[in-house]
């Protein structure tokens, strides 16, 4: 069965390439060093959460909006409900932050942000479908992104 690409999905791709064209330009009136003395950790922050957020979903790692396994409650997901997603945003800004790319952070906020979001509500969408009360719960106990409830929670 081939990969089905959800609008939100291809938003967050084509703003990450876009991210990516528009580095070079634009950029923050700040020293190299400065640049990669916050960008080299953010990233590793960034890079950090990714491989907790692989290792608790294992093989539930599909990139669709339908769960492929059991609910993962567990490791990274015991405290927020997205940690992939904010590993990747982490990632992103620390690129335009090692570039000094004021543009690339626009693209980031404006973007890349809102259409992470949008994917992330579908995602809890599909879940609550699947796992009900199980979800619902869980939901309630654990914030969505950024350690605080950004959308409406399931209740």
């Amino acid at each position: 069965m081939g990969r089905r690409w959800d609008k939100a999905h291809l938003i967050m791709l084509g703003a990450g390439l876009l991210n990516v064209a528009v580095l070079p330009f634009w950029r923050l009136p700040i020293p190299k060093a400065t640049a990669r003395a916050v960008g080299y950790p953010v990233f590793g922050l960034g890079l950090g959460l990714m491989l907790l957020s692989l290792f608790a979903l294992k093989e539930g790692v599909s990139g669709e909006i339908e769960p492929v396994t059991g609910l993962v409650t567990g490791g990274i997901y015991s405290r927020l409900r997205h940690p992939l997603y904010l590993s990747f945003a982490i990632s992103m800004l620390a690129l335009d932050l090692l570039f000094a790319s004021m543009l690339g952070i626009l693209v980031t906020l404006f973007a890349f942000l809102p259409g992470m979001v949008w994917r992330a509500r579908l995602e809890e969408q599909a879940l609550a479908r699947r796992f009900g009360e199980a979800w619902r719960e869980y939901a309630r106990r654990v914030p969505s992104l950024l350690l605080w409830d950004i959308g409406r929670r399931d209740e």
